[in-house]
């Protein structure tokens, strides 16, 4: 599924990595932050559990997974307006559908996509919404669940390998809501207890170690540096050390 931010460029090396961290042992594969879920849906694993606090998102990917023949294969733009200005008289999933599939760079209503060639009205979500469909019978064995990570069970995840490609800092966001950066870091570091826990981002307080990074050229996405002309990044994974205890350094 196209979305900003997605991993799915970057798939091909990282799955690897984090595939590394799954053993026979492992009681299952967990993202707070799963978005577009185009890495879970590369993840092997026998549990794996997909999470976001956007719900008509996980509505959309509940849709695709289960009834992929139901979702139409084309949005104008006259019904991308009218979803977009009356979203409660919508079912949440084909909200979902028109503000992933029918909005430019896959932005969340960033305004409606319009191909460069405009042949006809919808070209560009015919594209976007191929490409979910595509994707669809690679989400029948992930459980799917609108909540945020602050609202998972801790105590019953233990022996996870959990992804977390959240918000990264400095960056152009779909939503405007602050991400809790600092919340976020406690959490990790308590949940990397008894899980390996595994981030996405630029840069991470001292307590996460780099484990993985490859210089990439950004697009338009919720990644770009704001400023940063050459829109060049270093795409970096880390992991978690619990075991030396939190250390959080804001410089």
């Amino acid at each position: 599924m196209w979305y900003v931010g997605s991993k799915n460029k970057l798939s091909k090396e990282l799955v690897p990595v984090i595939q590394s961290y799954i053993t026979k042992d492992t009681k299952g594969y967990l993202e707070p932050f799963v978005g577009g879920a185009n890495m879970i849906d590369k993840i092997k694993c026998n549990n794996k559990i997909g999470c976001d606090i956007h719900k008509e998102l996980i509505a959309l990917l509940n849709k695709a997974k289960n009834e992929i023949d139901n979702i139409p294969d084309i949005i104008s733009e006259e019904t991308y307006n009218e979803v977009k200005n009356n979203k409660s008289k919508y079912e949440d999933w084909y909200v979902g559908l028109v503000g992933f599939c029918a909005t430019f760079g896959a932005k969340w209503f960033g305004g409606y996509a319009r191909s460069k060639a405009d042949k006809y009205n919808g070209e560009k979500t015919v594209m976007a919404i191929k490409n979910l469909k595509k994707q669809a019978p690679n989400l029948k064995d992930v459980k799917l669940k609108n909540c945020s990570f602050l609202d998972l069970p801790k105590d019953k995840i233990k022996g996870y390998v959990i992804y977390c490609d959240i918000p990264y800092r400095g960056t152009t966001k779909y939503k405007t809501e602050a991400f809790p950066y600092e919340e976020f870091y406690k959490w990790a570091n308590e949940m990397a207890k008894d899980n390996t826990v595994l981030i996405s981002e630029y840069n991470m307080p001292k307590i996460f170690k780099c484990i993985w990074q490859k210089e990439t050229k950004a697009n338009f996405d919720s990644n770009r540096k704001l400023g940063d002309e050459g829109n060049k990044r270093v795409e970096k994974l880390f992991v978690c050390n619990a075991d030396n205890g939190y250390i959080y350094d804001k410089n």
